[in-house]
């Protein structure tokens, strides 16, 4: 079954947790190639970080579990966005605009060892 997570972010929030903290403080939820790319175009800063945050949060829900945002690393790849978690690229889908952020993470199932054959039949 096909795994699915989406997240919505505002972009208001994000530019206030800028200014409360400042961009330098919030290396612990954004890499720093991830904090360079949104400092490059300083209008769009907080759109970009809102839609990081929203994929990065989309990712934990589509595996069903919490993992550090330092950890998952949103980079482009072919020309296109998606997620590294573990040596791994999963694919991301990105919108954003002045108010909002939202990004779509879906995810293959890993086989598991037992019936990683599809044409195998379940045992009884």
């Amino acid at each position: 079954m096909l795994a699915l997570g989406v997240d919505l972010v505002e972009v208001a929030r994000i530019s206030a947790l800028v200014e409360r903290k400042g961009m330098e403080r919030l290396r612990r939820l954004f890499t720093e190639a991830e904090l360079s790319y949104a400092r490059s175009a300083p209008p769009l800063a907080a759109q970009r970080l809102a839609a990081r945050f929203a994929a990065k949060e989309a990712f934990c829900k589509a595996i069903g579990r919490a993992v550090p945002f330092r950890e998952i690393e949103l980079v482009t790849k072919e020309k296109r966005p998606c997620l590294v978690w573990q040596g791994r690229f999963y694919p991301v889908s990105l919108t954003h605009t002045a108010r909002y952020a939202a990004a779509v993470v879906a995810l293959e199932p890993t086989p598991s060892p037992l019936r990683s054959d599809p044409s195998a039949a379940p045992a009884a």
